[in-house]
């Protein structure tokens, strides 16, 4: 029998209005906690890193500086450990899995995931050598036809292939929910359907900012942290992550929050016929799916002129 599913268009406007975190280089030695102190009491905290435009922006307020020596940022070990995804700023609770996979529950001694070839996740030892997979940084949505991630046979370690990835402006792959899960899944292991096990972006780690985001952006050089310090400090040579004695001197940066930018973005989608986008408890679940991807932005629909949201294509 011929089954038929009719496809229906519908687009719609999101407005975007974004906090943006402006750097302060202090070009005063102090310990870790002194510096949090100074953060707080003149600005927001010691400075958060939350994604790849803010290392961006890091970098180029260090090099307008001029300064070479080592700066603390506002990172610090806690001994509570989450997992977390690689990519960052587009996940879910600010970068936390909520969403897992497991095949078994992870060990303890393990602090890097990959995918099997059944969907299921694997915790394994981080030095491990494995095959990888790289996403579109801000494109971790897999759409038709385009599954925006490719594969990289050559054997890493999870530190080298995250390296990797982001060497080519992307970054070890992440899913979200059980959809993407499969995407994710048939995308890779149908290209190669010899692999068992690959990296993709889960990390373990024990780390958490000082301003308590829960952002999982993280930039260590590929030897950190080593059990150094339990603080974390920016190093301009390399611009890398460093794990330091809390109470060295060091200079730092702290940050506070910039003006509100606010921008109206057109949005389409497609789905089957019974879908009905008219529904506010569907057009509330649409959204609050495009906000778990943008940490730091709120959004919000804008009703066009007939009052409606979406329109029929």
């Amino acid at each position: 029998m011929l089954h038929l599913v009719t496809l229906l268009l519908a687009s719609g406007y999101v407005t975007l209005c974004s906090h943006i975190q402006e750097y302060h280089f202090i070009k005063e030695a102090k310990t870790w906690e002194e510096a949090q102190i100074s953060c707080r009491n003149n600005y927001t905290d010691l400075a958060t890193i939350g994604s790849h435009d803010d290392m961006k922006r890091l970098v180029n307020v260090t090099a307008a500086s001029g300064m070479t020596e080592e700066i603390w940022i506002g990172l610090t070990e806690t001994r509570v450990a989450s997992w977390l995804w690689s990519v960052g700023e587009t996940q879910s609770s600010h970068g936390v899995a909520e969403y897992t996979n497991w095949s078994i529950g992870p060990n303890s001694s393990h602090h890097c995931g990959g995918m099997r070839a059944d969907g299921k996740w694997r915790s394994a030892l981080c030095e491990t050598p494995l095959p990888f997979v790289c996403q579109e940084e801000h494109f971790a949505i897999f759409t038709e036809g385009s599954s925006r991630v490719y594969i990289v046979l050559q054997e890493k370690s999870w530190r080298e292939a995250q390296e990797y990835c982001r060497l080519n402006n992307t970054d070890l792959a992440s899913v979200r929910n059980q959809t993407e899960n499969q995407a994710l899944q048939q995308t890779v292991f149908e290209k190669g359907s010899s692999l068992f096990l690959i990296w993709i972006g889960l990390f373990r780690d024990e780390w958490k900012w000082s301003d308590e985001s829960d952002s999982s952006f993280r930039y260590w050089e590929r030897s950190q942290p080593n059990d150094d310090g339990v603080c974390a400090l920016y190093r301009p040579s390399d611009n890398k992550w460093y794990d330091r004695d809390c109470t060295s001197s060091k200079y730092f940066f702290c940050y506070s929050e910039k003006k509100v930018m606010r921008q109206i973005v057109r949005v389409e989608m497609k789905s089957n016929s019974s879908f009905d986008f008219s529904d506010s408890a569907v057009s509330k679940a649409i959204l609050n799916q495009i906000q778990k991807r943008y940490d730091g932005v709120k959004l919000q629909w804008s009703v066009q002129p007939d009052g409606k949201i979406f329109h029929k294509k």
